[in-house]
């Protein structure tokens, strides 16, 4: 059976907790009485039914014994030891008595306890057979009902034989059958101790409600409803009917003849009207099922339909976000194709513009430099004022071709395209130090290895622009620049330790303008790299950019520019 079938209800369960104390205070007080009966010499607390088999003492021993064990069992950390000992002391006194019986000796244990007053009988103080044997039951139940699982379940069958045997005895009162109760006039189970027996069996089958046959007994279930039900009036009813009928006859009210059919005409109609009324109710209980089920169907229809129409809706949504994905792409795709195009014809304007400074208008100031020194030559003696004005133009003119030659170098530097990344860069960064008197270190293990032009120009941008940004807002005594390849990449970092700023900002056009970072981004994505900067106030920054090998591969090459500063704040 499922385990799921088997959980107890609780609010069942809790009012039959107390049913094994319970059962040990009655098996303790009644065998106390006859113990004191023994003692006093009072046959009532003996043999409740006079004439009828007495409570031996040895019994009433046992039974404080197994009531003490059963009593103990839950408190199995302080009396685990004590209560197994009362267990096994009660399955010692059933096995002696069952081998006198068996073996047909006579060891004088029987007469241990009060043998002056014992009757003079087969078997005087000697348990009956059937007593001896519940007490077995009882002793191997309660050593079994200290373990879990299959033992305990072993257990609540011996209880159950137990309880029948000594529930056959109570019948046999009942019916006046001595053969049920006893051997002999003073060897038998007694009245009390039957319902004894009957107590220790329940308390023992009631230990662990929630667990083996008492779980099936208290679930939830159509199965532990009937039984709950019917069983015990199935046991007590027949009894009961049968003995006051039987009693009816013997008084004289009947005959004898007539108290049989009577007796089973009453058995059919109270079983009857039990089977009814719990027919009834399992009826009603179906019906509720029913109810429930059909509600919770018509809830399932219900949520499979707003399931259906809201996946509908979703997979709606998806395909409207999957097309906006695509034109999102596609407009992305244009954009980088736009911006290559517009980059590559900055670099085109720049190396045009750089070439016409160095060759035209560097030519003409220098030629105009010359003019003016042969004229202050060809001044001769002039006026004094007159050299002096030429010495300030040809000053002036010296400084003008100075900064055409350096602007020329800034817009495009011919050792790029001539002498590669690594010399280009070299160059640079001596002429930025000089100029700004700021050290940089400047590591590079590219061993003149020549990259496609596109990077090239982009990594030398990216330093330029970061090194522009360090002077301007960086406040740096410090900087360093390297270039690496390895790992099919190719590794850009340039440090500084400035006053730093707060990397998580987002990536946005800064107030002044600028692009910031922004442009550091757009440009390493042109050449499908990786863009991270680490900085902290006050901790300086560190720019890392990793480009892939592929797109470091000499390829065609297409020139572009992208402006202004990559620490832009």
């Amino acid at each position: 059976m499922p385990q799921s079938f088997l959980e107890p209800q609780t609010h069942f369960v809790a009012p039959f907790a107390v049913i094994p104390k319970g059962a040990s205070g009655f098996a303790i007080l009644v065998s106390s009485l006859v113990l004191l009966g023994w003692t006093f010499n009072l046959p009532l607390l003996r043999s409740i039914v006079p004439g009828q088999p007495q409570m031996v003492p040895h019994t009433a021993v046992a039974f404080i014994l197994a009531s003490f064990s059963l009593a103990t069992l839950r408190n199995k950390q302080r009396f685990a030891v004590v209560s197994a000992l009362c267990a096994l002391a009660v399955i010692v006194i059933s096995v002696l008595t069952l081998s006198e019986y068996a073996a047909g000796l006579d060891l004088g244990f029987d007469r241990l306890l009060f043998s002056k007053k014992l009757d003079d009988a087969s078997f005087p103080g000697r348990p009956s057979p059937h007593t001896a044997v519940d007490f077995l039951l009882i002793g191997t139940a309660l050593l079994l009902s200290r373990l879990n699982g299959r033992s305990y379940r072993f257990a609540q069958g011996l209880a159950l034989i137990a309880a029948l045997i000594a529930a056959l005895a109570l019948v046999g009162y009942i019916y006046d059958v001595a053969f049920l109760y006893s051997i002999s006039s003073h060897t038998g189970m007694a009245l009390h101790t039957a319902l004894i027996f009957i107590a220790l069996s329940l308390g023992i089958l009631f230990i662990h409600p929630e667990q083996q046959l008492m779980s099936f007994v208290f679930s939830d279930t159509a199965g532990g409803m009937m039984v709950r039900r019917l069983l015990p009036a199935s046991i007590a009813i027949p009894i009961v009917a049968g003995g006051l009928i039987i009693f009816g006859a013997r008084a004289g009210l009947y005959e004898m003849a007539f108290a049989v059919p009577l007796c089973v005409v009453a058995s059919i109609l109270v079983l009857t009207t039990l089977i009814w009324l719990n027919a009834i109710a399992l009826h009603r209980s179906d019906a509720k099922r029913k109810q429930a089920e059909e509600a919770l169907r018509g809830a399932y229809n219900d949520l499979e339909l707003r399931v259906e129409e809201r996946t509908k809706e979703l997979s709606r949504v998806n395909e409207n976000l999957q097309t906006e994905i695509e034109k999102h792409k596609e407009s992305e795709a244009e954009r980088l194709q736009l911006l290559r195009r517009l980059v590559t014809a900055q670099e085109e304007e720049r190396q045009r513009i750089s070439r016409e400074l160095h060759d035209q208008t560097g030519q003409q100031l220098s030629a105009l430099l010359l003019g003016l020194k042969t004229l202050n030559n060809s001044a001769g003696n002039g006026s004094e004022s007159l050299h002096k004005g030429l010495l300030q133009l040809q000053r002036l003119t010296e400084r003008l071709v100075d900064d055409a030659h350096h602007l020329a170098w800034e817009l495009r530097p011919v050792a790029l395209d001539d002498l590669g990344l690594e010399m280009a860069i070299s160059n640079y960064v001596d002429k930025w130090s000089e100029r700004t008197s700021i050290p940089l270190d400047f590591h590079s293990s590219l061993d003149k290895r020549r990259l496609s032009p596109p990077v090239e120009i982009a990594v030398y941008r990216i330093v330029q622009e970061a090194l522009t940004n360090i002077l301007k807002h960086a406040r740096a005594n410090r900087v360093s620049v390297m270039l690496e390849y390895r790992n099919d990449e190719l590794l850009v970092i340039v440090e500084d330790n400035g006053r730093g700023f707060q990397s998580e900002v987002p990536l946005t056009v800064n107030e002044r303008g600028g692009l910031g970072l922004v442009g550091i981004r757009e440009r390493v994505a042109l050449v499908s790299g990786k863009f991270n900067i680490e900085s902290e106030p006050g901790s300086g920054a560190t720019l890392v950019i990793r480009i892939p090998a592929a797109a470091s591969v000499q390829q065609k090459a297409f020139s572009y520019e992208l402006t202004t500063h990559f620490l832009s704040r």
